[in-house]
This record gives C-alpha cells, sequence and structure tokens, in this order.
C-alpha cells in the first residue's frame, strides 16, 4: 500500500511541475528587445566553440578563420575594442609558441522571439606562452555572437587572475 501512494504522489507531483522554457530580461533601455526574456539556444553553438576551443589549442588558424565571420568584433578585457579579419588572426597566433584554453562552460542563448541570431557565453581558464617565454594565465568569461549565418561575429571578454 505505502508503494502505490508514494507512486501515486510521485505522479501527481511530476504533473504540478513546469518546466521553465525562458528566463532573465534584457534590460538594455533603447532596444527594440527591451523587457524580453532569454530562452537556450539549439543551433550548433556549443559544437562550434567545441571546434574553435580545439582549433586554438593547435594554433590552427585555418579552422579559427572559419568558424568566423570575415570580420569579428572583439572587445577585449582591457576594454579595446578591435576588428578582427584574417590577418589579424594570423598575427595573433604569430606570437604564440603554446595556447590552452580549457573551457568549464558553454551556455549558449538567444533573445526570445527574435531572429535566430544568437550568443554563447563561456567559462574558462586559458593559458598563453608567448614566443619571448612570457606566461599568461586567466580565468575568463566571454561573450561570442553568432549571426544568421552561424559564424562568429563578436566576442567581448572578461578575466580574473588565477593566483
Amino acid at each position: 500500500m505505502k508503494k502505490v501512494l508514494f507512486i501515486i504522489a510521485l505522479a501527481m507531483s511530476m504533473t504540478q511541475m513546469n518546466a521553465q522554457d525562458h528566463g532573465g530580461k534584457f534590460l538594455e533601455k533603447k532596444s527594440e528587445f527591451l523587457g524580453k526574456p532569454f530562452v537556450f539556444s539549439n543551433r550548433g553553438e556549443t559544437e562550434a566553440i567545441e571546434k574553435l576551443v580545439a582549433a586554438y589549442n593547435k594554433i590552427d588558424v585555418k579552422t579559427c578563420i572559419s568558424l568566423c565571420a570575415e570580420k569579428v568584433n572583439l572587445t577585449d578585457f582591457d576594454g579595446n575594442k578591435v576588428v578582427l579579419t584574417s590577418k589579424e588572426w594570423e598575427a595573433y597566433f604569430a606570437s604564440y609558441k603554446s595556447l590552452n584554453w580549457e573551457v568549464s562552460a558553454i551556455l549558449p542563448i538567444r533573445i526570445k522571439d527574435t531572429d535566430p541570431s544568437s550568443g554563447v557565453i563561456v567559462f574558462s581558464t586559458e593559458t598563453r606562452i608567448s614566443t619571448d617565454g612570457m606566461i599568461w594565465k586567466k580565468q575568463l568569461v566571454e561573450f561570442f555572437s553568432f549571426n544568421l549565418d552561424m559564424k562568429i561575429d563578436g566576442i567581448s571578454q572578461y578575466y580574473q587572475d588565477v593566483k
């Protein structure tokens, strides 16, 4: 009898639960999206970031460039704004002898009821060893935006030192 009551209680509680399909809120006051919630995106952004990480760690410039739009608007962790083209990518990679980007989480999102352009929040730790032997190691939070062609067209970076 206890088992039957437990199963009935479990079934009833499961029917009471509502899976949430959206959350948060876009708050940029001058945006047409003001007040809209976020939803998970599922266009292959996670796989694209995993591919980018693998290529980045191998210093595979060609694959990294192939995952990006012709121009990528980058705001780095110091607030510098740069437009990355294939030449900038090549110059960036030429200054490192080793890169190790270890991702701990990838969160693909978009604004609900809008076109499917999307973004990905990536939490990671990165170690860079430059050609002159300098070591740079940081914990990063980065936002990658994807255009409608599923190419990365924007990156914003934030970091803290690893002690």
